[in-house]
């Protein structure tokens, strides 16, 4: 039985934009879309028929080195899903952010093993 929070969107952080392009281009045959979020920060945005999309994030904060890929999970609600994600162990690394008009909202957690995953809300 499928979860009512599905996983919607998924980023893959690289150094190289563009040799990451050429690796999962080639190897997968991912088309890609250059797209400016509203922090100004570029993103190639790839989805096939029937799959969720994705995109490219330039590793630039020293504490996401490690960080290699953030699942997205859909929610209506960031700020109540943050609460629940609070009291359950997890911890906020940032909050409810929007991304643009179109493309909606994000937010970032930890769980309680330390692991990265982000919200996402069109609203």
């Amino acid at each position: 039985m499928a979860g009512k929070n599905p996983i919607g969107w998924f980023e893959i952080h690289v150094h190289d934009i563009e040799k990451a392009k050429t690796f999962y281009g080639g190897v997968f045959g991912w088309e890609f879309k250059q797209s400016q979020a509203a922090s100004g920060k570029y993103w190639n945005i790839f989805a096939g028929e029937n799959s969720i999309g994705g995109g490219f994030m330039k590793k630039s904060k020293p504490e996401h080195e490690g960080q290699s890929v953030i699942l997205y999970i859909e929610t209506d609600d960031i700020d109540g899903m943050l609460l629940k994600i609070n009291g359950g162990g997890g911890t906020t690394e940032t909050p409810k952010t929007l991304i643009s008009e179109n493309a909606g909202y994000f937010a970032l957690f930890k769980d309680p093993d330390n692991n990265l995953l982000g919200l996402w809300s069109k609203k």
